[in-house]
């Protein structure tokens, strides 16, 4: 029922035609709002709110014969009233994720993985899981390890257990008794630390002057400061972005299909948008344009942080049209992001 106050009236009769489009994916009409929802306002009424919410840009007809659809602003208020109410249904949603997602046993990449998987099946969407990188993180420990006489396989784990293989070329061979010493000193003097933290370090203890060091702990040094190199794009598992096709936006839309499908393939623009995330520290929620990638103006992220000691490392979230249903969708990314916190030091690494 509507308030007779025209602010609350607005409000109501734009929240409603919002959740009809969700549901329909078809213009609305001023009928329909006062049949589904039992305004105790006449058609005229609505239509005449309809359109002041058209002539300030919330709304449009797609034909001058038919109802009306959300614009991107009106999706923006309908998030962000979303996002001010207590999140009712969240506590369920987490207990359904944990259930989900904790039996899980196997390794962290599998688990991800599979996170964006379950992500897809629940939202009817796109998930997408944009994994820790050492570099986020804090230095757990290292390890060297012979790989032949002139070379070294490097295992640097961050805490988020997430671990990077590197196999460095070495002028001479090492026994691996100089390799186990070499890991111990390192691990003794960084561990704990974040990993811009001991890059700072052991560029200054590699700069002081190298004749005061023992030769094994310079080749230590040495060795560790190739996990600073910055590596190439990182992976990023998404899953379901065949639900595009099941969408009646995109069916009837081939080339902004094409578009999405192109930037699902691609990936590098989607890795950046998630990395920015990734600082945000928080649940994040592009519509349309928002997002700034290309050929995806159709289509909305919702995204949270997640992560463990060292503050937010990865990324979990959404991709659906801008239609997605935020009331379910905001939830349930927030509540896998919050389980894969709590997961991720339980979960094997390779």
């Amino acid at each position: 029922m509507v308030e007779t106050d025209p602010t609350q009236r607005r409000h109501a009769i734009l929240m409603a035609l919002i959740d009809t489009h969700i549901r329909t994916a078809e213009p609305v009409g001023s009928r329909c709002l006062v049949e589904s929802f039992h305004l105790n306002v006449c058609p005229a009424t609505v239509r005449s709110v309809l359109a002041e919410l058209e002539s300030e840009g919330f709304l449009k007809q797609p034909h001058t014969s038919a109802g009306r659809i959300p614009t991107e602003k009106a999706y923006r208020y309908y998030v962000d009233c979303l996002l001010g109410r207590e999140p009712g249904g969240a506590v369920g949603q987490v207990e359904r994720v944990r259930t989900v997602l904790e039996g899980f046993t196997g390794d962290i990449e599998e688990f991800l993985r599979r996170t964006s998987r379950f992500l897809s099946d629940l939202s009817r969407c796109a998930g997408v899981v944009l994994p820790p990188r050492p570099q986020r993180g804090s230095f757990s420990n290292v390890t060297f390890i012979s790989a032949g006489h002139n070379a070294v396989l490097a295992v640097l784990v961050p805490v988020s257990g997430v671990t990077t293989h590197k196999l460095v070329r070495v002028k001479e061979g090492f026994s691996q008794e100089t390799l186990d010493r070499m890991s111990s000193y390192l691990n003794s003097r960084f561990s704990g630390m974040s990993l811009p933290e001991m890059k700072k370090k052991v560029q200054r203890d590699l700069s002081r002057d190298v004749e005061n060091l023992e030769r094994w702990m310079g080749e230590a040094l040495k060795l560790s400061s190739g996990f600073f190199e910055e590596a190439g794009d990182p992976e990023v598992y998404l899953e379901g972005g065949v639900r595009f096709l099941e969408m009646p936006e995109f069916l009837t839309d081939l080339d902004s299909m094409r578009s999405v499908f192109r930037a699902f393939d691609e990936k590098k623009e989607l890795v950046a948008l998630l990395d920015k995330t990734i600082k945000a520290s928080s649940l994040s929620v592009f519509i349309g344009s928002e997002t700034g990638l290309e050929g995806m103006e159709g289509t909305s992220l919702v995204v949270s942080t997640f992560g463990v000691k060292g503050g937010p490392q990865g990324a979990v979230g959404v991709i659906g049209p801008t239609r997605m249903d935020y009331s379910t969708v905001i939830p349930l990314v927030n509540s896998t992001a919050a389980v894969i916190s709590d997961r991720l030091p339980y979960v094997e690494s390779r």
